[in-house]
């Protein structure tokens, strides 16, 4: 049952945004009693903060399984482009601005992730003997864009969006030697 919550929370997460959270809609998407999300969780931050973990334990596998990939900076751009994965980072950034118990939990984990991808793209970029290619700089600017085209699609705005795509597409093939073109939401 614990699961169901978490999965109903998940869920209006994703297709409702932060500000659709209530333990009545919780409850009714999962369809059981409020009064058992409270006998599971303490609070609704305690249930946001189980979703938040969750969503991060998948996202850490994502990454191991990308930084498996034979071409592992254009799989961490796929993973990090897709919509899902960037649309669930959104809002997790969004309910933290607004719960002091989220923020804690959300800057906590995404310094540690982001701190992996630091020293998992310098190890590549330095494979590759691009080490003049700043690893921080390359993550930062690959999940900005994608978080960005994730926002500004679900407007409707998609303008400028495929060409920075390619750009992204070019320097990967650069950085990777690859002629792999990589998927994103880019336009879409």
């Amino acid at each position: 049952m614990r699961a169901l919550f978490l999965d109903a929370t998940e869920a209006i997460l994703r297709d409702e945004g932060y500000a659709g959270i209530s333990a009545r809609l919780v409850s009714t998407r999962a369809g059981l009693k409020a009064q058992l999300l409270y006998y599971y969780f303490q609070t609704m931050d305690d249930v946001i903060l189980a979703v938040i973990r969750r969503i991060n334990e998948r996202r850490l596998r994502r990454f191991e399984d990308a930084m498996a990939s034979s071409d592992a900076l254009t799989a961490l751009w796929k993973m990090i482009s897709d919509p899902t994965f960037a649309t669930l980072s959104a809002e997790m950034t969004s309910i933290a601005a607004h719960r002091e118990t989220i923020r804690t939990e959300v800057v906590r984990s995404a310094e540690a992730f982001r701190a992996l991808q630091v020293q998992e793209v310098s190890r590549l970029l330095a494979q590759r003997n691009k080490a003049d290619y700043s690893a921080a700089g390359v993550v930062m600017i690959g999940s900005a864009l994608a978080r960005i085209i994730v926002q500004e699609s679900s407007l409707g705005l998609t303008y400028g969006h495929d060409e920075a795509v390619k750009i992204v597409e070019r320097v990967l093939k650069e950085l990777t030697g690859s002629g792999q073109q990589s998927s994103s939401s880019g336009g879409e």
